[in-house]
């Protein structure tokens, strides 16, 4: 598929070079003082708390980081190989509330978590659990972490994210998945099986949980987003190309810190920003400077040939509605058009990232159904321009019954599983019901019907154990 490209070549370099420029100037404030170590040990320069960041080692740790890997996954056929030309499309991650047109809004709990994760491993358009699918707030913070990996693995064989606080907990999220692989973390050191997303501190910082899961990862050959959540006109410059300078020197600097660790461990370039609403100084995800930086932080990606993130079916609106429809849609289709690659909050996410929609999760679903269809384009040869086809039946006749038709429609057509394409009478005879309604239903549905065990008793019992055996708090 043809990527939109917002900027020309000279003005992508320009970009990067204003990157480097802060790196080595303004530095970066790293409050982890083993992850500075590592760096003054490569060449940077380290002032206190403050690292600085010289081109060449910026741009050797650049060429270490490999354009593409396996995800494998509990289930191999379900395994996502992440690359700088394919699209993988992830859960939703973060939101402390839920949201149901039976229930309302509500802090989100472990049901609701388990839930979410049944109904995401049902869904034929997500190729990827995330990490905090919601948060489950009934589950002590000390052993939370490790509770959403342990359902996730029990619920669901599609690949995985796990924690990204602090290098002992990043650990205990990478020994779990060790457990459910059935292989030691020697093995998995060779084998991408969880990934995570450590966040920088903007602007221009990373405390050192974030740093030291970075390390952990790093460690043990196991992917990451690299990402900054920034917002312009309140933690960036007002302007976009500023935000995502200063962005991308906050993510370059965690990149090179990774390879430090150990080069050639893959790495997903995540970056996810957005302006401030000047009326209420407040985050704003479903709008146009969304979607424009998305686009930039995807050509840059592709300038740097790692793979990308970026944030998929975006919203504001407080509950499933038409705001929520036209913002996500916009927002996921210009993931596509981005080139993203690990397009996370695919499904579900609403109210600037604070709740997950029941209902949305089966609606973006469905959008992702339409861009999947778009982003796989059309194929040119003999049989697809259908000449003889045309010749055959000729003016003022049918194709439906001609078995071109007949060997092409299901390939050729999107297939919607809850868009309603009925005739009126039809659709008011079954009770003319709004696709909330709709929606509303299907995931009900999907939860009745779920009855799958993905971890045998024996590695569920291991993995229990684990879990209580962790629950002091770790030092991050």
């Amino acid at each position: 598929m043809q990527r939109y490209q917002l900027l020309t070549q000279n003005e992508i370099e320009r970009i990067h070079e204003n990157s480097l420029r802060i790196m080595e100037n303004v530095g970066i404030l790293l409050m982890h003082g083993p992850a500075r170590d590592i760096l003054a040990k490569a060449g940077a320069r380290v002032d206190g708390e403050m690292v600085y960041f010289p081109k060449a080692l910026v741009e050797k740790s650049l060429k270490n980081v490999p354009p593409s890997f396996t995800f494998h996954a509990l289930d191999p056929e379900k395994s996502v190989e992440i690359t700088t030309e394919t699209t993988a499309f992830v859960g939703p991650y973060g939101a402390p509330n839920v949201v149901d047109l039976d229930k309302g809004r509500r802090p989100s709990t472990l049901e609701d978590f388990i839930n979410i994760v049944k109904i995401c491993d049902t869904l034929n358009n997500v190729d990827i659990q995330s990490h905090i699918s919601c948060e489950p707030n009934d589950i002590d913070v000390d052993i939370r972490h490790n509770v959403m990996v342990h359902n996730t693995l029990k619920y669901s064989d599609k690949p995985l994210m796990g924690t990204c606080y602090g290098y002992e907990y990043s650990r205990q999220s990478i020994e779990m998945a060790a457990i459910a692989f059935g292989e030691g973390m020697d093995t998995i050191k060779r084998k991408p099986v969880i990934a995570s997303i450590p966040c920088t501190l903007t602007p221009l910082g990373y405390d050192d949980k974030m740093a030291g899961c970075i390390m952990a990862y790093a460690e043990y050959g196991q992917p990451q987003l690299v990402n900054s959540l920034s917002m312009a006109g309140m933690t960036t410059p007002v302007t976009l190309v500023g935000l995502v300078s200063l962005q991308n020197a906050e993510v370059l600097a965690g990149i090179v810190l990774a390879q430090c660790v150990n080069p050639g461990c893959p790495i997903v370039y995540s970056a996810s920003g957005s302006n401030a609403d000047m009326s209420s100084a407040m985050l704003a995800i479903g709008t146009p400077e969304d979607a424009l930086v998305s686009l930039m932080n995807g050509q840059l990606a592709k300038y740097y040939n790692i793979p990308c993130r970026i944030s998929g079916a975006l919203s504001d609106s407080k509950m499933m509605d038409s705001q929520a429809a036209y913002e996500s849609a916009i927002t996921l289709m210009m993931a596509q058009m981005a080139g993203g690659n690990f397009i996370l909050h695919s499904v579900g996410i609403i109210d600037t990232y604070n709740s997950v929609s029941f209902e949305k999760l089966v609606i973006d679903n469905e959008i992702i159904g339409y861009v999947k269809r778009i982003g796989r384009g059309v194929v040119v040869n003999d049989d697809t321009l259908a000449y003889d086809v045309i010749k055959e039946v000729g003016p003022q006749n049918e194709f439906l019954t001609h078995e071109h038709t007949y060997n092409h429609f299901r390939t050729e057509f999107y297939r919607p599983t809850l868009s309603n394409r009925d005739v009126f009478d039809n659709w008011r005879a079954k009770g003319s019901l709004p696709i909330e309604k709709v929606a509303n239903a299907k995931w009900k549905s999907i939860l009745a019907e779920f009855d799958k065990t993905v971890l045998s008793p024996e590695t569920d019992a291991d993995l229990k154990k684990y879990v209580e055996g962790h629950r002091l708090n770790a030092k991050g």
